[in-house]
């Protein structure tokens, strides 16, 4: 882990010693620089779930990644500046077929600071900027949207505003999980019909305010306005513009010829 050049990689300094002003800074600086994305299972790489891998990948490639990526890099820089992160597993809401994903779907964090637990996420591509406390009933409008967290019993809800309506994103709990415990869940979403990424050749990116997104032949621009709503623009893209938007609306260059998708999700077993 080379530091100076993750901070380099998400336009920032050094933040100095840990604290929630620095947790808050780096969370939405790699946030804001890290696509969530999946392009290597669309052209022809395998995602490794190893540390430095991840690193050669997001760092040194500029790349992006997905949750297990983004998220896991993330854990090891707090660990490199001293913060003592702990694991946790969620599952995502499918909207589709109304139902959680497994066990380690997802991969997110826990941090205490400032007599407080704080949930930080940098690998979702429709959640928080900046890390929330753990707290029942908490409520945050940022610049991307509306989110509120609730409890039933040991349960946390990590919910978006849509208009007047709330939808969750995913659910987790508080029990602590190593970062080798998603590897199976990984395999799953590299080959699994049911997963999205299986199923969507996709790149988003969060902006202050909004977010890019491609997926399949698309091109989406997402603008959020106060109070949980959104105007969004599409526009069509030729196979041949695609490497062009990755590289200059992403940053990104493919190793491997990419081969669009952007299928239905089959139903969960």
């Amino acid at each position: 882990m080379d530091l100076k050049a993750y901070f380099k990689r998400v336009n920032m300094a050094d933040p100095g010693p840990p604290s929630l002003s620095a947790l808050r800074e780096l969370h939405r600086h790699h946030v804001l620089s890290v696509p969530t994305e999946n392009l290597d299972i669309h052209s022809g790489e395998k995602i490794i779930l190893e540390k430095s891998l991840i690193y050669k990948k997001i760092v040194e490639r500029k790349r992006g990644g997905f949750c297990y990526e983004s998220n896991g890099l993330f854990l090891w820089v707090l660990e490199e500046l001293g913060y003592k992160p702990k694991v946790l597993s969620g599952s995502v809401w499918n909207k589709i077929y109304g139902v959680y994903g497994p066990k380690f779907d997802h991969l997110i964090m826990m941090v205490e600071l400032e007599g407080k637990k704080w949930l930080c996420d940098v690998g979702f591509g429709e959640g928080i900027i900046d890390p929330i406390p753990l707290e029942d009933g908490w409520e945050e409008e940022q610049e991307n949207g509306v989110f509120r967290l609730r409890v039933e019993r040991e349960t946390w809800y990590l919910e978006r505003k849509d208009g007047d309506l709330w939808r969750s994103l995913f659910k987790f709990t508080l029990e602590e999980w190593k970062f080798e415990d998603f590897k199976e869940m990984c395999e799953y979403h590299q080959i699994s019909p049911s997963s999205l990424f299986t199923c969507k050749s996709l790149c988003s990116l969060h902006l202050l305010g909004g977010r890019l997104t491609y997926m399949g032949h698309r091109l989406i621009t997402t603008q959020f306005t106060r109070g949980g709503g959104c105007v969004k623009t599409t526009r069509d893209l030729s196979e041949d513009e695609i490497p062009d938007v990755l590289r200059d609306r992403f940053g990104i260059v493919l190793k491997g010829k990419l081969i669009p998708k952007d299928e239905g999700i089959k139903p969960p077993n």
